[in-house]
């Protein structure tokens, strides 16, 4: 006997609140030394990386310092796109559109982040942080719109 579990959309949109309010106090409670505002040049640190493994092998403690934040740049995204995805589909709107207001909407939130951490003497403003949010906001999206074609059954 098949089950289709239905979540309302002002659930949906509850979520998409809390997870914004998690990805903000994520933001203002990580802090550290911070000896710059701003880092404009896009991924340094892979550039930063890739001299040091040329040059010589790498502990993971560097490793992890490099790597780490990217991974969790991405996947603090992946469910803030998931559930924008789902709160702006409907049958009405193209799909296309409702990808394009996910990202743009995600681009700006994390964009708006990263201006804030400017201000914030313990943060710094890093443009590949962007571009790892945003990445992380378009991998939600695709699993938002990928829920549609996926069904579970449990026997």
């Amino acid at each position: 006997m098949p089950r289709e579990v239905v979540i309302k959309k002002p659930v949906t949109v509850l979520l998409l609140l809390l997870t914004t309010l998690t990805i903000v106090t994520v933001t203002v409670w990580m802090a550290g030394k911070s000896y710059e505002n701003f880092d404009p040049i896009p991924f340094d640190d892979l550039r930063h990386l890739a001299r040091r493994v040329a040059n010589r092998p790498i502990s993971t403690h560097i490793l992890a310092v490099i790597i780490v934040p990217m991974i969790a740049n991405v996947l603090l995204f992946v469910p803030w796109g998931f559930l924008t995805f789902i709160t702006l589909y409907t049958i009405d709107r193209p799909t296309l559109q409702t990808y394009i207001l996910t990202i743009l909407l995600g681009f700006s939130f994390t964009l708006g982040i990263e201006a804030w951490q400017y201000f914030l003497p313990s943060r710094v403003a890093d443009v590949s942080d962007v571009i790892w949010n945003t990445s992380g906001t378009i991998l939600g999206a695709l699993l938002g719109h990928a829920r549609l074609r996926v069904r579970f059954e449990f026997e």
